[in-house]
């Protein structure tokens, strides 16, 4: 599914279930997502504005890696 439209339920929008996605932190526990896309082509953003609605490189991950990010304990802390 490229040049997806729909947002999913979460705060990053599309970013949060795209496959092109890495999420990146700082010491202070702020996290960001990463375009991974932006390696290879200019038209994509290195951290694009949040929440991304509409993005033409979006190809949805399988399965969802925002699953794997709900069940982590860790993040309970």
């Amino acid at each position: 599914m490229t040049g997806a439209r729909a947002v999913p339920d979460h705060p990053a929008g599309l970013c949060s279930v795209c496959r092109h996605h890495r999420i990146t932190g700082n010491r202070r526990g702020s996290r960001f997502y990463l375009c991974e896309r932006a390696k290879t082509d200019a038209r994509f953003r290195r951290y694009p504005p949040l929440p991304m609605i509409r993005c033409p490189g979006f190809e949805e991950a399988t399965p969802s890696p925002w699953r794997e990010y709900r069940d982590d304990p860790k993040e309970d802390s």
